[in-house]
């Protein structure tokens, strides 16, 4: 895997993403329950319905964000950035800008926009961007991003090992929370692990948590989020200072 894939996991404080809220019932039948697997398959089927109709109708999506990475060892160590997401399906490819506002609740403006098959980070205060190519690795990346927003559940079965984690809640508010692994050898190299929170009403993430190999994670949730609104002009198009330096990579 090319250092683009690995970088939409440690630039984006944020992890592209499927997360949603509903809690799904435990069903009975003739006065008698379900067996748990049983159950289980019935509430993983009825999220990924859910995604799939979210993903016909999906144009765009924008939301706040707050993203957790924690460190485990050798002392857990947990920073905070907080921003804003935007995300866009353009002729069936899936554009996303990250806006980064605090760090450890310091600002610290930062940018990420991914868009026609290329992820670039401006950095204000060091006056770069940097641009990441992903090639051949389009396929990847766009992988990670649609978790959670455009993605359909038929999507989510083809890219990931698929698996009902139970009835959750975000915020107070009750979500369904799937458990994905990656059916791609590469990918499972750098994510072995991901648990996503789906909302039900509208199909889309709330929360996403990935995992590294070494027990490190990296949990994002989103607030506030828009689905379909208008979305600001050039909102896929970074606003660099003059005398910004191009690094491609």
């Amino acid at each position: 895997m090319t250092s683009l894939v690995k970088s939409i996991h440690s630039i984006r404080f944020f992890q592209k993403s499927l997360c949603a809220t509903s809690l799904l019932a435990m069903a009975v039948l003739g006065g008698t329950s379900l067996a748990p697997a049983a159950v289980a398959a019935d509430d993983l089927t009825s999220v990924l319905n859910k995604l799939d109709a979210s993903s016909a109708k999906f144009k765009t999506a924008q939301a706040d964000i707050t993203s957790e990475n924690t460190q485990t060892a050798p002392i857990v160590d947990t920073d905070t950035q907080t921003g804003a997401v935007l995300f866009e399906r353009q002729n069936g490819q899936l554009e996303m800008a990250l806006h980064l506002k605090t760090d450890n609740g310091q600002p610290a403006q930062k940018d990420v926009v991914y868009a026609d098959g290329l992820l670039k980070f401006y950095e204000p205060l060091q006056k770069q961007v940097t641009v990441f190519k992903a090639g051949k690795n389009q396929v990847q990346a766009d992988t990670i991003l649609t978790v959670g927003f455009g993605g359909s559940g038929k999507d989510l079965q083809k890219n990931w090992d698929v698996t009902y984690a139970g009835a959750d809640k975000v915020d107070g508010k009750p979500t369904a929370k799937l458990a994905l692994v990656p059916k791609d050898a590469g990918m499972k190299n750098n994510f072995p692990k991901v648990f996503l929170w789906v909302d039900m009403d509208t199909g889309l993430a709330v929360k996403q948590q990935f995992f590294d190999t070494s027990g490190n994670y990296r949990v994002a949730t989103y607030r506030n989020v828009k689905l379909n609104a208008p979305l600001p002009a050039k909102a896929f198009e970074l606003k660099t200072a003059p005398g910004t330096q191009i690094i491609n990579r």
